[in-house]
């Protein structure tokens, strides 16, 4: 289940939410990012993570991120759409767990996640559509 919002805020996280959905997609991008070394403390004040220092960095690439949905729909992020370059040469992953749900767990695809994306709410077949869109 993934809810989608326009904005995008801290909240406090479940724990096992977070166990089930967020530290399984933040633990790949630790394993798959090699290139640039892990922030923590800079994690501990924001409360984002995991940020890493791409500073020495000349270009700065990280691994996609794709989006299964169900009913068979998928949608590819561009990374500025999950990684915030913060300042000071740290970027951090901008996904936050949301609220446990009695039909299952969720995350909040919020102002980060859906720049630039029309997103179409079809209630009557409860449905989603994404469209990518270079937004003025």
């Amino acid at each position: 289940m993934a809810m989608v919002g326009l904005s995008s805020t801290q909240r406090p996280r479940s724990r096992s939410l977070h166990v089930r959905l967020f530290e399984p997609l933040s633990d790949e991008f630790i394993r798959q990012i090699t290139d640039y070394k892990r922030i923590k403390e800079f994690e501990d004040v924001t409360g984002l993570g995991p940020c890493f220092n791409v500073s020495d960095a000349k270009t700065v690439s990280f691994p996609e991120l794709r989006l299964y949905f169900k009913g068979g729909a998928d949608v590819a992020l561009p990374v500025e759409n999950y990684f915030a370059f913060v300042g000071g040469g740290v970027a951090c992953l901008t996904m936050v767990t949301g609220p446990e749900r009695v039909d299952g767990p969720g995350m909040i695809l919020g102002s980060f996640q859906m720049q630039n994306f029309y997103v179409e709410y079809d209630l009557r077949n409860e449905r989603l559509g994404f469209k990518q869109e270079k937004c003025k």
